[in-house]
């Protein structure tokens, strides 16, 4: 039991180490092929202990009948991938697979009491990612389904970061974007709606009544305005998008315009949350025991998140640099310690000339490999899964452990580049052509 818990930890902990693409594979499935299966073990289940995801963008489970009488004709050609989560069996692809399965066996076909299954354990964030992976290269979505697709990608995302360790490189934006084959601009417009638009805006998102733009711009007006559409809309009147645009703009136009007031005016209350509905507010208020912070309150979790990222970027920084400038660059461990290991690790080929030039002088690990000051790195170049053949030696010059906002168990390398092989040129970096 103990050995298949840390094998079950360490198929995690591997995930976490690849890139998204190498997790996600969803170009793979945007091609019409079965999702890659590649690192999954075969199982034999009853389809009951199988469970289907509990909100899944695939629930159109249509012609299931045709379906199991196929299998029983010509038999079931590929299995139903599956993660186990916290022991509980549960289906990433091949929903209607599976109820085909359930209908044969109610049948009386015995033969389906046990069925062949592909599974790997993973945690939750990583599972909703494979599951909502490429949903927008394999079906047609409403407005509706694809905004909320947005939705659970990005708070997947986050929460695999946060928990698994995952590499996300790039903007999160375009990374949802490219997951659900979505334009970036797309993607900003179901941001606005996920994050301003009223319920009642949503629910006509959902039955039709109002479109992607329409939705968007009504996510710009305040909560009433927005009742007042979804009111329209709901009754079978035609909104269209751009009235509710004008409106907006009338709206904007008549914002620019400010009363003025003195200088010395420092009120808490324009800030507040319940500026709108105090009736106390005043202009010269400097403290008051119900202020809510406005901007702060109405932040979205990726907004937190971002600027904790940052923040703990510019201390991690800046701790690095008073620790270099404070140790002989040149400076050796001490004698007592001599000696020191070669760590062969991989490096995605956009952080290449980052590290060659100096630009990226540090490295986040998981310090799984008993890094040390003294030891030296030899850096594989990968792109799309594959070695380049080019290389980065670099010897590591400083180490910060156990520092706050470092994930238990992880590292900061401080490097110093002492050789590497062959230099990106624009023609390389577009192709990802091989380098000997």
């Amino acid at each position: 039991m103990q050995e298949k818990t840390k094998d079950c930890e360490s198929e995690v902990e591997n995930m976490a180490k690849f890139g998204i693409n190498d997790i996600l594979n969803a170009k793979t499935k945007a091609a019409g092929q079965q999702a890659q299966t590649e690192g999954y073990k075969e199982i034999y289940l009853s389809p009951y202990e199988v469970k289907a995801a509990q909100e899944n963008t695939h629930q159109k489970l249509e012609n299931i009948e045709e379906l199991a009488d196929s299998f029983l004709h010509v038999g079931q050609e590929q299995p139903t991938v599956l993660a186990r989560v916290n022991g509980e069996y549960r289906i990433i692809d091949g929903h209607r697979r599976n109820e085909a399965n359930i209908l044969n066996l109610e049948r009386g076909h015995k033969e389906y009491e046990k069925v062949l299954y592909r599974f790997m354990d993973m945690s939750e964030a990583m599972y909703e990612l494979r599951l909502l992976a490429g949903n927008g290269f394999t079906q047609e979505l409403t407005a509706y389904e694809k905004t909320r697709l947005v939705e659970r990608t990005k708070a997947a995302l986050i929460r695999a970061k946060e928990e698994d360790g995952l590499e996300i490189q790039g903007k999160m934006r375009d990374l949802v974007a490219a997951m659900i084959n979505e334009s970036s601009t797309n993607v900003a417009r179901m941001d606005a709606i996920n994050n301003n638009a009223t319920p009642e805006i949503k629910e006509q998102l959902k039955e039709g009544n109002l479109g992607i733009t329409a939705a968007y711009e009504a996510a710009k007006l305040d909560e009433d305005e927005q009742k007042e559409i979804a009111e329209k809309a709901a009754a079978g009147k035609n909104v269209r998008a751009k009235e509710i645009a004008e409106k907006v703009a009338e709206k904007k136009a008549g914002d620019d315009y400010e009363t003025p007031h003195p200088e010395s005016i420092t009120s808490l209350c324009y800030s507040c949350q319940k500026y709108k509905d105090c009736n106390v507010k005043t202009g010269t208020c400097q403290k008051c025991d119900q202020y809510i912070n406005k901007a702060e309150a109405e932040k979205t979790d990726e907004q937190r998140y971002n600027e904790e990222q940052d923040a703990i970027d510019r201390q991690t920084k800046k701790k690095l640099q008073e620790r270099a400038d404070a140790e002989k660059m040149e400076h050796l461990p001490s004698e007592g310690n001599t000696e020191h290991k070669q760590h062969e690790i991989k490096i995605v080929a956009s952080y290449y000339e980052d590290v060659v030039s100096g630009k990226k002088g540090f490295e986040l690990r998981k310090n799984d490999r008993g890094y040390k000051q003294g030891d030296s790195l030899k850096m594989l170049e990968f792109k799309d899964g594959k070695h380049t053949g080019r290389t980065i030696d670099a010897d590591i010059i400083y180490m910060l452990e156990d520092y706050t906002g470092l994930t238990e168990g992880y590292c900061i390398l401080g490097i110093r580049v002492t050789d590497y092989t062959g230099k990106v040129s624009e023609t390389d970096t577009e192709s990802g052509a091989e380098h000997e």
